[in-house]
């Protein structure tokens, strides 16, 4: 693990930094929480109805194709028309069947009167409904998911380990903007399928980037804090915003050069103030994506 204040690299289970003291932050279980996100990405994009699966390319037509043979035996040519025996017996089939039409179809409609009255006295006798509606998209997550609440508490098992996911629209509506020290903003929406938008106006020009979010409860006893943030105050969460989609209207500044790569991630610290609700995002890889600041407090605005 490489520590996060001084960069001297230390064991993976040691929880704070033998040289300088600090802390084991985020970092510190990247990896294993990386391979948790993908997973949970994975299963909700398969249950999600704005999931697109890649189309199978269309087959190219077969070139060459043998062309049909000709019969050996050549036909005989016919005259048109019909002999005079053939047409009487055709005129008289018609005018029957003229007479008959209309009590043929009013006796298949009695049968069929018939048997659609059987057919919903057998539905009914089954015990069978109108269709039920479609199940809401979190209800397969419901019986084993364990979801986070502001200020809820959480039995932490180190051997039994249970992540506490985040549904950050519930923690932010739909849109949340912060303002950063040199004047900028940010600008934050996310859905309740977790997709992003991210938007900063630094200025000179405005940064936007879409993806994927995916959000988890850190336990007390992992230490994963900031000391501006202890957790007898704030909850805290790890966050990753997963982008696949970004975009500057200018000549783009140094501070977004990290995010040029489709499906980077950002990890972020998220802190819950469990008097107010207010979610403070931590940049702790010094990403410098928030310019001079590593926090960013974020207040929830009107839906939009």
């Amino acid at each position: 693990m490489k520590c996060q204040n001084c960069g001297v690299n230390y064991l993976d289970e040691d929880r704070e930094c033998p040289i300088c003291g600090a802390r084991a932050g985020v970092r510190g279980r990247v990896g294993e929480l990386e391979k948790k996100a993908a997973v949970w990405r994975e299963r909700q994009l398969e249950d999600s109805p704005d999931y697109r699966k890649p189309r199978p390319r269309a087959s190219k037509a077969k070139t060459g194709a043998q062309k049909a043979r000709p019969s050996a035996k050549p036909m005989r040519d016919k005259k048109p028309g019909l002999s005079k025996g053939k047409s009487a017996v055709v005129v008289a089939v018609v005018v029957v069947l003229l007479n008959l039409l209309p009590g043929i179809i009013s006796v298949v409609g009695d049968i069929a009167e018939h048997y659609a009255g059987v057919f919903d006295t057998f539905v009914a006798d089954a015990g069978w409904g109108a269709a039920e509606p479609e199940p809401d998209l979190w209800d397969d997550y419901e019986d084993d998911t364990v979801y986070y609440t502001p200020g809820g508490t959480y039995e932490y098992d180190v051997d039994n380990y249970t992540y506490v996911y985040v549904r950050l629209h519930e923690l932010l509506g739909d849109y949340a903007m912060g303002t950063l020290s040199d004047g900028a903003t940010v600008k934050l929406w996310v859905d309740e399928y977790d997709n992003y938008t991210l938007m900063i106006e630094d200025g000179t020009g405005i940064y936007d980037e879409t993806g994927y979010t995916w959000c988890v409860y850190n336990y007390p006893e992992e230490e994963l804090y900031d000391d501006n943030y202890p957790p007898d105050q704030y909850d805290s969460l790890t966050l990753c915003l997963t982008m696949d989609n970004s975009g500057y209207d200018g000549a783009q500044p140094e501070r977004y050069d990290g995010r040029q790569e489709i499906g980077a991630d950002l990890w972020l610290m998220a802190y819950v103030d469990r008097a107010t609700g207010l979610l403070t995002l931590q940049d702790v890889d010094g990403t410098n994506i928030f310019g001079a600041d590593t926090f960013v407090s974020m207040r929830a605005l009107e839906k939009g």
